[in-house]
């Protein structure tokens, strides 16, 4: 209620996120307008590649593995001058002029950012044994040449819940 989301909003952020959005949105009483939440590893790593090409109008996307939006604490709004104010006194940290449209929930919530590139490395080792790279969480070169060549359909082998493969 009050918030109208963008067709490419993934509508998912971390319950302390939500409860201090859900403040800032009765505390102000009009509808924001949102164009981005919670992304995932893929749209991350495509939106960076975009900003480095300078495609669609991309000015500024951070390297996949290390946005607040892949751990479900940012947002990007429209109108993000009017709601500044609001924001800030529920917790959001505005970004600032260089990327004006985005606000960090910055009062909780777990730092889950690099989870999601381990996941994809293990991904990755399970259907290429013979092309392993690191399972650090860490993005660089080597995971991005990887991330290029994913099949878009998924891996044929899934994940597993083996006592071996659980992160420490």
């Amino acid at each position: 209620r009050g918030l109208n989301l963008g067709s490419a909003v993934m509508p998912y952020m971390q319950k302390p996120a939500v409860d201090a959005l859900k403040r800032a949105l009765r505390a102000r009483g009009v509808t924001m307008f949102m164009n981005s939440a919670l992304r995932t590893l893929p749209q991350q790593f495509l939106l960076y590649r975009w900003f480095l090409l300078r495609r669609c109008g991309i000015s500024l996307a951070a390297p996949p593995g290390s946005s607040n939006h892949e751990s479900g604490l940012a947002i990007d709004i429209s109108h993000y001058s009017s709601w500044r104010n609001t924001l800030g006194n529920s917790g959001f940290r505005w970004l600032g002029g260089n990327d004006p449209v985005h606000f960090d929930y910055v009062r909780g919530g777990i730092d889950i950012r690099g989870l999601s590139v381990r996941a994809f490395q293990r991904l990755w080792n399970r259907n290429h044994p013979n092309d392993r790279i690191a399972e650090d969480g860490s993005y660089g070169s080597n995971t991005a040449s990887r991330l290029l060549r994913a099949p878009a359909s998924g891996f044929a082998i899934g994940p597993s819940c083996s006592s071996q493969e659980r992160p420490p």
